[in-house]
């Protein structure tokens, strides 16, 4: 592209043209050249899609995770444990890692005398499937957060409150 592709009735072709000339010494026909790169290749649009189902497992864990209807739902499953969780019970965060999921899964059964909060949290990586992929693998990692709280009733606690456990999980991501 040369400066003279620039229609002269653009009202700032000269201030543009001086400003070029004068910052980069070169001439402006031949900055704006090196500027514009050259294709022969005509534009393509990409088309993916994401996924809005994931099935994923480790450590004798599993999580059905989905977007049904703009609402998200999980199934998570242990040895001990079978619970449904769905909307706000869900805490969705986007980060740079990817979107970061929490839930709790258990709460002291009296608040006021304190215990332990558990709760999971895992990522979900950012992955694109071409138009008619329905299906990809995955792997990602969760943690698993044990909170020792103290209630209202007891004094404070000291020290370390949260212990962590990761768990590897592999599975499936769909588009559904």
């Amino acid at each position: 592209m040369n400066l003279k592709d620039i229609s002269p009735n653009f009202p700032r072709r000269q201030i543009l043209k001086t400003a070029l000339t004068f910052v980069t010494g070169l001439t402006t026909t031949s900055l704006l050249s090196f500027l514009m790169t050259k294709s022969t290749k005509p534009a393509q649009a990409i088309v993916v899609q994401r996924p809005n189902e994931f099935e994923l497992e480790g450590k004798g864990t599993r999580i059905k995770y989905s977007i049904l209807n703009g609402v998200p739902q999980l199934d998570y499953k242990t040895k001990n444990i079978s619970e449904h969780f769905s909307g706000d019970q869900i805490q969705t965060l986007a980060t740079d890692i990817g979107t970061l999921l929490t839930i709790i899964i258990s709460r002291p059964p009296n608040p006021d005398l304190g215990g332990n909060i558990v709760k999971l949290s895992f990522l979900l990586p950012i992955i694109n499937l071409p138009i008619g992929t329905r299906e990809t693998p995955v792997q990602t990692e969760a943690i698993l957060t044990t909170e020792r709280t103290s209630g209202i009733i007891r004094t404070p606690l000291f020290g370390q409150l949260q212990s962590y456990q990761t768990i590897v999980l592999n599975g499936t991501a769909r588009y559904r």
